[in-house]
């Protein structure tokens, strides 16, 4: 649909020689608006006229000027008799007969101090000098269904539904003129008086398909300083575009305030005043509307003597609706902008994007074991979220769960719910008072105009919290179960996205928080970037040039296969990992001139070449400027490095920086306060309250790296790198780690660095193998009974209350000496738990790490490193699953005391017997165990998920011959397939003479069910794996087979 809206005003029309001017201009005038319907069968023209259509006020005024708006009313439709035509008026001053009857007993009553025009008797005497207009309105209505103000309101609302588009026209027609007087007094007119409500006051909460235009002849400036505040509560609530005339001066601005409630404001020209007839115009405002957006285009046309000619012509772009929600919640600016933030620094057609320019909605799917749905449009996750309210978001580092959390956000917002941001990392407690007090200070942070007492007090449906990187949580278990705990009692929605990691690299800190939220929460996993994942960034990135090219047609489609050519040249190999960061990264690469390269990775060439980009920009292209501000910011950001210090620093802790920069290099022509705007304006640093941080971190471990490398002298070079090397596991120097690794050896410099920290880590487990796991899991059935003979010395037959405390006597008594014995030396502590965990987590990074050099540098590193590294992996994650299988008795008396808490809280089937409380036991141990081994398998698949060392990985495989190498060399071949299934693989695997034991193939036919319901693999390759695997094709496809039925309808 196209709306035209043509705006005329102060016309002004006295006499026959008025009338005899005008009508030679009806031609040019319907002529003009004529040429911009260029879709007739969906345009419809909105026909707005904002006061003084006469001179004053008389009833042969209004014939005449009634001749000439029907002469160009029938112009249009003698031209386009399909297009609707919908006429809206509001009176101006010109517009009141100050002759008329009864015109001193109104301004008696405008001077009095009772007038108070809530009472309807009063306004319509302070309106009965427009008859003439109403008389009008009247005539038109009857007509043409024209739409006006009514002579009782100041205020009245019309309205125009397209319920096909869901969107609803609402004309607010202010009668601005009631009070006006033959000599208006700028500053001293009202549009409320005596017991009047404030006009926002009076209407309903806007909704979202509401377009408001508001129309009024006299703008705010002629408003008394009291019904200045009236007009700005109204506008910032509700009006999307205001029209306005009396000042015969052309405006079209767009205005945004600091709530983030925005407006378009149209001033119109005079169309005709007899004493300067050659100043004539009028406004033509153009809104295309489409599925996905909608867009505006303005234009002003000016009389030259002959015809009317367009003298702006704004081009399309984005038509901006008032973001205020009828609710009267305001969000605070820093929020919108957080909301707005992409993580990376992307440009194209030479501006910074915002996330809502970008987004595309992920694939997520539920995890469920069967019938899991899938999920690929905001409106479905919605509703699933609304039914199930708690809701764990699962996925890797980068596969864009912070960006989907801001959507949500958006969503609830706009459905004038209150959702809040919780940092996980900032909680210390679960006690309910002081997460009270956390809670209010981050509403209080978020919203400009609530309480934190008021919105806290409100139903809890009403109140959604979103919780970003979860594993960052530093509270014990049993505290981390009762914040959940609380948060799901205050809370309608609760939201809490988290990388899977934390169960693998932490699989016994959180076994009753794990529990709790396997037993409340549904999960849904965010998958890696499919074909139709991608395609759906691809088509937002064409949108942004063009918002309104039609997506289904031939061009559309060889511009996507072009752009998909095009990324798929510089992604192979695998260099990037399939996420919408890495695709992002590479699309706006893409834009830029670039010549032909071989290793497209990621943390060096794509990075390298878009920093120094914009250092070039900043630099207006001078290779000298290009080197002082490099310097600059290599030298901040090494000095932040050193100081621990990654947030905001003072101005004059940059300003030192500069000045240390001057006093050693002679060539800065620039003042230091020039230099730190710039920096600021390009965006390589973010400016709050006269502080600065790097606005993107990657751009601080970018620079931090290249000081290092380019900067230090040798040996203290040579030192930093192994500091930063040896403490990887920590996220700035993993980064750091990474960009310096551009520059070294891998073979030399990297991988002898890294051997020598992972030979230092979990020893004791170096010689694990996963067959020794077979025998343990055989001698932990037996084992489990034993640990609850050990607390539980009961007869079998004998019902089951939790006599934990008693038996404890009895045994401290009988065998205190015993157990100390027994028991001390073999049972870990929570302490020993935690070392381990400590080394746990370094040797997943290290895993990470080398998954990345082998992505982004494989291609320069021959076979017998790349094997090494490979070899340091396998390696790596057998020690993290060696050491868990060491914790055995640990992990048993964590799920009997969790079983315990359970069945006194009641939440816990009933247990009469031993047996049964063993049988318990052994599931949950099984569960975790089972869950354990399948996300390192995962996780390991992930991190060497590059073609490149494919044959690498085929002969590590038949070098070790080992069931853990084979599942994982399977996954791996799953996540770097296109579009072909290995079935011969697979096959073998599970029917071949060298099958998996049973086991294993459990484990392993969980992964591959993962990635059967993705549409990129042949549909015959699926049913094939279904086959072999023993699992229904229709569970597989019915999502898939949902959607078409629903595209076909």
């Amino acid at each position: 649909m196209e709306l035209l809206i043509v705006h005329l005003t102060d016309i002004h029309i006295r006499d026959d020689a008025d009338f005899d001017v005008l009508s030679e201009r009806i031609g040019s005038i319907g002529g003009a608006i004529c040429n911009h319907i260029t879709a007739p069968d969906e345009t419809k023209v909105l026909f707005c006229v904002t006061g003084d259509f006469v001179f004053s006020g008389k009833d042969d005024q209004y014939a005449a000027i009634g001749m000439i708006l029907e002469d160009i009313y029938s112009l249009i439709k003698s031209r386009f008799s399909q297009v609707d035509i919908c006429p809206v008026f509001v009176p101006g001053n010109h517009d009141c007969d100050f002759d008329a009857e009864g015109a001193s007993v109104r301004d008696a009553l405008l001077k009095s101090s009772i007038l108070d025009i809530s009472d309807v008797s009063q306004l319509k005497v302070c309106t009965s000098i427009q008859k003439g207009f109403f008389d009008f309105c009247d005539e038109w209505n009857e007509k043409f269904n024209a739409m006006f103000c009514e002579n009782d309101k100041v205020l009245t609302v019309n309205e125009l539904n397209f319920e096909k588009e869901n969107i609803n026209i609402k004309f607010h027609c202010i009668n601005t003129s009631w009070c006006s007087k033959k000599q208006e007094e700028k500053g001293k007119m009202k549009i409320v008086t005596g017991k009047m409500k404030m006009l926002a006051d009076n209407l309903p909460d806007k909704e979202q398909q509401d377009i408001v235009i508001t129309m009024m002849h006299h703008d705010a400036e002629w408003l008394d300083w009291e019904d200045k505040e009236v007009w700005n509560n109204y506008h910032k609530k509700y009006s999307d575009i205001i029209l306005v005339g009396h000042d015969h001066n052309v405006e079209f601005a767009w205005k945004q305030n600091y709530d983030d409630s925005s407006n378009y404001t149209i001033k119109g020209n005079q169309l005709f005043d007899k004493h300067s007839p050659a100043q004539s115009g009028f406004n033509v405002l153009k809104i295309k509307v489409s599925e996905r957006s909608m867009q505006e285009c303005f234009f002003t046309y000016e009389w030259d003597g002959t015809i009317y000619k367009r003298i702006v012509d704004t081009g399309y772009r984005p038509f901006i609706k008032n973001r205020f929600i009828g609710s009267g919640i305001e969000l605070k600016e820093e929020i919108w902008e957080y909301l707005e933030e992409l993580d990376i620094d992307i440009n194209k057609n030479k501006r910074g994007l915002k996330l809502s320019d970008i987004f595309a909605f992920p694939t997520l799917r539920e995890e469920k074991e069967k019938g899991a749905r899938f999920f690929r449009e905001k409106q479905k996750l919605v509703e699933y979220i609304d039914e199930n309210k708690f809701i764990v978001l699962s996925g890797q580092k980068e596969y864009g769960k912070t960006a989907l959390l801001k959507q949500l956000f958006e969503e609830y917002y706009t459905q004038k719910k209150f959702p809040v941001f919780l940092e996980i990392a900032d909680i210390n407690t679960s006690d309910g008072e002081a997460l009270n007090r956390i809670i209010g200070e981050k509403y209080e942070k978020t919203y400009n105009n609530l309480s934190a007492d008021s919105i806290l007090q409100k139903d809890p449906a009403e109140l959604i919290c979103l919780i970003d990187n979860f594993e960052e949580i530093h509270l014990t278990d049993k505290t981390a179960k009762n914040l959940l705990k609380y948060l799901t009692n205050k809370f309608g929605v609760v939201i809490i996205s988290r990388n899977p990691k934390l169960d693998l690299l932490n699989p016994l800190g959180y076994v009753e928080m794990n529990d709790y939220i396997q037993d409340t929460f549904k999960g849904l996993a965010i998958q890696s970037v499919g074909q139709s994942f991608r395609d759906r960034i691809l088509d937002q990135w064409l949108l942004i040039d063009d918002d309104m090219q039609d997506m289904d047609s031939i061009s559309f489609d060889a511009k996507k296969r072009e752009k998909n050519t095009q990324v798929q040249t510089v992604m192979k190999s695998n260099y990037f990992n399939r996420t919408p960061m890495d695709l992002l990264l590479v699309l706006s690469y893409l834009e830029q001139e670039h010549p032909a390269q071989i290793n497209y990775s990621r943390f060096s060439y794509i990075y390298d070449s878009l920093i120094m980009g914009k250092l070039s920009a900043v630099a207006n292209k001078n290779p000298n400027l290009i080197s002082t501000y490099k310097t600059i910011l290599q030298k901040l950001a090494y000095k932040m490095y050193e100081d621990g210090n990654q947030g905001f620093v003072t101005e004059e802790y940059v300003m030192s920086v500069i000045f240390n920069y001057q006093e050693n290099h002679s060539n800065l022509m620039l003042k230091a306060a020039d230099v730190v705007k710039n920096l600021v304006d390009y965006r390589f640093l973010e400016c709050k309250k006269n502080t600065y941080k790097f606005k993107h971190r990657y751009v601080y471990y970018y620079f931090v790296g290249s000081y290092i490398d380019n900067r230090l002298p040798h040996i203290e070079k040579e030192n930093v790198i192994k500091k930063v090397f040896a403490n990887i596991d920590q996220d700035i120097n993993y980064n750091i780690a990474l960009f310096l690794a551009y520059n070294l050896n891998k073979e030399y410099d990297v991988l002898p660095m890294i051997k020598e920290l992972e030979g230092t880590l979990l020893t004791d487990y170096k010689d694990f193998k996963y067959e020794d796991l077979k025998p343990l899991i055989e001698e932990w059935g037996g084992n489990i009974e034993k640990e609850i003979e050990r607390i539980y010395t009961i007869p079998e037959n004998e019902n089951i209350p939790i006599l934990r405390e008693k038996e404890l006597e009895k045994q401290e008594e009988m065998q205190q000496e015993i157990e100390e014995k027994e028991t001390s030396s073999k049972i870990p502590t929570d302490e020993d738990v935690i070392r381990l965990n400590e080394d746990v987590v370094k040797l997943g990074r290290i895993v990470d790490f080398m998954g990345d050099i082998l992505k982004n540098y494989a291609g320069e590193m021959e076979n017998q490193p790349r094997e090494e590294t490979i070899d340091l992996m396998f390696r790596a994650v057998l020690k993290i699953i060696g050491s868990f299988c060491e914790l055995f008795i640990y992990v048993v008396d964590k799920l009997i005391n969790m079983v315990e808490e359970k069945i006194k809280d009641g939440t816990e089937e009933e247990i009469n017997a031993k047996s049964d409380f063993i049988d318990v036991i052994k599931y949950l141990f099984s569960q975790i165990w089972f869950q354990f081994i399948s996300m390192n398998i995962t996780c390991l698949s992930n991190s060497l998920a590059s073609d490149v060392i494919k044959e690498n990985i085929n002969t590590y495989s038949n070098v070790m011959n080992t069931e853990f190498v084979k599942m994982t060399r399977m996954e791996y071949l799953l996540r770097i397939a296109n579009t072909r299934l290995p079935v011969s693989e697979i096959n073998e695997l599970f029917k071949g003479k060298d099958c998996l034991a049973d086991i294993s193939q459990n484990i392993l036919k969980y992964n591959i069910s993962r990635y059967l319901s993705s549409y990129q693999f042949d549909d015959n390759d699926r049913r094939k794996v279904c086959t072999l695997l023993g699992f229904n094709i229709k569970d597989v496809l019915i999502e898939e087979q949902r959607l078409i039925v629903l595209k076909s309808k």
